[in-house]
């Protein structure tokens, strides 16, 4: 019987450790966030069931709010965000919900009794939101520039009528969106 030479094993074993470390990555996967880099290729599902592919909003600026009627915050601030899509260009910007909710009936109902018509979507089992979008509290908001670019996310109840919020998302629509971060805070 012959023996193994020593440096075959050294090699077997560094190949094994550079395999192993390789799928060790503190990169996301491609279809997870990154601030700076493009944002996930979703379908997102309207309240009638339709398609929307994110990429058919290219040339505007997206604020996307992830709500459920059961989350008291998301409720509180949907006026807000009704405020804002009615002040912001819609040629330029887009606000848009996505429910959590299982159902789309309660959402419909809920939004059409608070009189708030920005698009919304449904993530049904919350796939989206937890797989793809990593959230893990709500409401959470995020901004996708005109590009389709990701620049970041405002996680809790905003202001969102407030004259900074309007000043922050033209300056970011502009391509400067530092100010997005630091959005007045609490309802």
């Amino acid at each position: 019987m012959r023996a193994f030479p020593m440096r075959w094993f050294s090699t077997a074993c560094m190949l094994a450790l550079a395999t192993v470390l390789a799928a060790c990555s503190d990169r996301p996967p491609p279809d997870r966030l990154v601030e700076g880099r493009p944002f996930p290729g979703l379908i997102l599902e309207r309240l009638d069931g339709s398609k929307l592919p994110v990429s058919a909003l290219r040339g505007k600026l997206v604020v996307l709010n992830v709500w459920a009627t059961w989350c008291p915050p998301c409720r509180k601030e949907l006026p807000s965000l009704q405020r804002l899509s009615q002040t912001l260009d819609s040629s330029r910007f887009a606000v848009m919900g996505l429910a959590l909710d299982q159902d789309p009936v309660p959402v419909r109902e809920y939004l059409h009794d608070r009189q708030v018509t920005y698009a919304n979507f449904m993530d049904r089992g919350m796939a989206i939101s937890e797989r793809v979008l990593d959230m893990k509290a709500y409401p959470d908001t995020l901004f996708i520039a005109p590009d389709g670019t990701f620049l970041g996310r405002v996680v809790g109840a905003t202001r969102w009528d407030d004259p900074r919020v309007v000043a922050a998302l033209e300056t970011a629509y502009r391509g400067d969106a530092a100010g997005l971060m630091s959005l007045p805070r609490g309802m």
